[in-house]
């Protein structure tokens, strides 16, 4: 079965498999709530899944998390369905953060840092709230930038330093074409 969605324009149609349909990015987050799906999209970001198998209707694969867990995702007449092999599939939530990772990761929503990582990198936080950051409207990061500013000073002062930076180097060299 394909689901055909329209596109932006007249002639652009969007063409969904029912797994790419039922695990969108906003149904992931509805499904796993706030927390978990943030750590599912930083594991998906750190290159965590692995064995990714994906047909039409389902998607299977591992996710290394403190352990190697197993995940089945498929989508039937009740919607989407999760099978994990961790604790936290057995939980009220109906998505754990290995279901979100691979759910991404099957349907292209994210894709892993091919980059070597470091220390730093591993923490799956910074992995989710570098792509949120990323997909916020220039306006409002200014505006998240210049309120968290307002509550701290150093990062007040590190703005005031690369401001100056800037308007220096746009005198001196002129804007860029």
């Amino acid at each position: 079965m394909i689901i055909r969605v329209s596109g932006d324009g007249p002639h652009d149609e969007v063409i969904l498999t029912p797994l790419e349909a039922a695990f969108t990015e906003t149904a992931c987050a509805t499904l796993a709530g706030a927390e978990t799906f943030t750590r599912g999209v930083g594991l998906a970001l750190l290159g965590r899944v692995a064995d990714l198998r994906i047909r039409p209707s389902d998607a299977s694969g591992t996710v290394d998390d403190d352990g190697e867990f197993a995940v089945k995702l498929s989508v039937g007449e009740d919607g989407p369905y999760q099978e994990c092999t961790c604790q936290e599939a057995a939980s009220a939530t109906r998505l754990c953060p290995h279901g979100v990772a691979v759910a991404l990761a099957a349907t292209g929503s994210v894709h892993a840092d091919d980059d070597e990582a470091d220390e730093a990198d591993e923490d799956y936080v910074r992995a989710a709230v570098g792509v949120f950051l990323a997909g916020l409207p220039k306006d409002d990061l200014v505006d998240l930038v210049l309120d968290l500013a307002d509550d701290n000073e150093d990062l007040a002062d590190a703005l005031w330093e690369a401001t100056v930076r800037w308007h220096h180097d746009r005198a001196t060299t002129g804007p860029a074409d």
